[in-house]
């Protein structure tokens, strides 16, 4: 495929990993090499043009920190030009189970990969195993491993199960809303176990379903009574998200091995932005953390999206945890806590700005310029104590944080809190970019409720938000990351974002405190 190399965005990611050229989409793969200290992702990846498409293969890149990444030649190739290397995982059999491995291969690096070989005809799950560490596959000569007859099954994640000492995959009978669990010894026989059928949302089909085993943090009843783990069920859809288009839900609880029950019937949402989807968890973590990435992008729009010569990114990497949380007065429950990583080590810092807490009147405004070499990453962070007895129940009672353009003031972004509402709010819709504002799937205004991170008295609440904007992408942490607004966003091209400005729309009602900007060159 030929690129004009004078037509390239220079609005790419600094940390979301972009392919160098080409379509990405759903993360495949994910594992740890702890004998290299590398992190490694694959992803569903069309070298031959800027649009989803057959044949699809796995692109690959990999990372030291998680931060900076290092793009490598394709890893899985598709049987034929009319088939497709769909979306899959990677484990590390250190045993041997498979004995796809001699003694030669470092246990760390016994690599094997179960995916769905997708044809015009049918969705199989197929084997390939690494004798490089994950840098090219030998396909197992007796694919398929598991045929279910169908279309429409796919999406294999494969984990070990330590308790009843197998692996346990999951997998999509997409259409019919099913989730299937299937165990096996060997990653070659596997036998069905139980089903997950119809939770959460449906919309048009099920996809990239997920186990995994996660820590329980803070002071809860069950941290007392011993409980240090739940499971979680990840599963995503599309189209029929509650945003519109993709999106990922989750549900929390137990796993003995064979069925997936549910604490309770409700289903939550994994994020709530327009741009995160097809989340998979990493294999072979250390300490056995629970780290994930997704699909910074969505369906509705994602071939649509100006960039250049790719299309597609990937979330940052996050860390989950459960925690307890109260959504209201009545109510407690578990709830997924999301963490991003980045190693700012691995970053040129640039600028560093605090501020000490300030009460923000409704004429005034805390304004920032920042470095004329900002145009890399922006990392803002603070908290905000809403006075509900100021507020009154007509007004419109917004703390808003505006990131003006550089070069072009007329484009912003937008990111606050609204106290009637008791939302938090992002808008991405003051943008000269007439592909995306003539685009009526690409929503402008997205919003997450959100409960006080701490009570002062009856009146006074605190709030908390952590802001990651790279370059067009902004993943949003509000109260530690007990909900994230993950977003793309298009400016003019290398229109970077060039100062702050905060503001109320009342008086006496919001104070700014612990304000933190970071910023690092590109």
């Amino acid at each position: 495929m030929y690129y004009d190399a004078s037509a390239e965005s220079v609005s790419r990611p600094l940390v979301h990993y972009t392919p160098k050229a080409g379509w990405m989409n759903d993360p495949n793969g994910l594992f740890y090499d702890r004998s290299e200290s590398t992190w490694h992702i694959y992803y569903q990846y069309n070298p031959n043009d800027t649009v989803w498409g057959s044949p699809l293969y796995w692109g690959h890149a990999s990372s030291k920190d998680l931060t900076t990444w290092t793009e490598h030649a394709d890893a899985l190739s598709p049987s034929s030009n009319d088939s497709s290397v769909f979306s899959g995982c990677v484990v590390v059999d250190r045993n041997n189970t498979s004995g796809f491995f001699n003694d030669s291969i470092n246990p760390e690096q016994r690599v094997v990969a179960l995916y769905t070989e997708h044809s015009p005809v049918s969705q199989r799950q197929f084997a390939a195993y690494s004798l490089n560490g994950g840098y090219t596959f030998e396909k197992y000569e007796h694919n398929p491993v598991l045929d279910g007859n169908s279309t429409q099954f796919r999406d294999p994640k494969v984990i070990w199960h330590e308790e009843t000492e197998k692996w346990v995959m999951t997998a999509t009978r997409s259409h019919e809303y099913v989730v299937q669990i299937f165990s096996s010894s060997d990653l070659k026989s596997w036998e069905l176990e139980s089903n997950f059928t119809r939770h959460g949302f449906l919309g048009y089909q099920y996809e990239c379903p997920g186990l995994a085993k996660v820590p329980i943090v803070g002071n809860s009843s069950l941290v007392s009574s011993g409980v240090t783990h739940k499971w979680v069920m990840f599963l995503s859809i599309n189209p029929g998200s509650p945003m519109g288009g993709s999106f990922t839900q989750y549900f929390v609880g137990d796993f003995d091995g064979k069925v997936f029950t549910p604490d309770t019937a409700e289903t939550r949402l994994l994020d709530y932005g327009k741009d995160y989807y097809a989340l998979q968890t990493f294999s072979a973590t250390e300490n056995d953390d629970v780290l994930g990435l997704a699909w910074a992008s969505n369906w509705d729009y994602a071939a649509y999206v100006p960039t250049y010569p790719w299309r597609g990114s990937m979330s940052l990497v996050r860390n989950f945890s459960l925690r307890e949380y109260q959504p209201n007065s009545e109510a407690a429950q578990l709830n997924l806590f999301s963490e991003p990583i980045i190693n700012y080590d691995a970053l040129r810092l640039n600028q560093s700005i605090q501020t000490n807490a300030t009460n923000i009147k409704k004429n005034d405004q805390l304004f920032f310029n920042l470095s004329s070499s900002a145009h890399g990453l922006l990392d803002l962070s603070f908290e905000w104590t809403v006075n509900k007895s100021n507020v009154g129940k007509k007004d419109f009672s917004a703390l808003t944080v505006k990131l003006i353009g550089a070069t072009d003031k007329e484009e912003y972004l937008e990111l606050g809190y609204e106290a009637n509402a008791q939302a938090f709010f992002f808008n991405r819709g003051n943008s000269n970019v007439n592909s995306m504002k003539e685009n009526s799937f690409y929503s402008d205004k997205m919003s997450a409720n959100v409960e006080p991170y701490e009570l002062l008295s009856e009146n006074e609440a605190v709030f908390k938000v952590h802001a990651i904007l790279d370059r067009n992408i902004a993943e949003i942490y509000l109260n530690d990351g007990v909900s994230v607004t993950t977003n793309t966003f298009f400016l003019t091209d290398g229109n970077f974002i060039g100062a702050l400005e905060v503001r109320s729309s009342v008086d006496d009602v919001y104070t700014v405190s612990n304000f933190n900007v970071k910023t690092t060159s590109g």
